[in-house]
């Protein structure tokens, strides 16, 4: 498991900006807004998983 750190929200948008240009998909994707903060990422890890890294 990885951290969404900005350089993977970054690659992500790069992606999408892609597939968009490329008309995989129909309209501009924004990353940042279907990706949790990293609090709000806290909240819903079970501790299992928490304890893990």
């Amino acid at each position: 498991m990885r951290s969404i750190t900005e350089e993977v929200i970054s690659a992500q948008q790069k992606v999408a900006d892609l597939l968009y240009q490329l008309k995989v998909v129909p309209k501009l994707v924004d990353i940042r807004g279907a990706t949790l903060s990293a609090q709000q990422y806290a909240a819903i890890t079970p501790d299992a998983v928490r304890n893990k890294a």
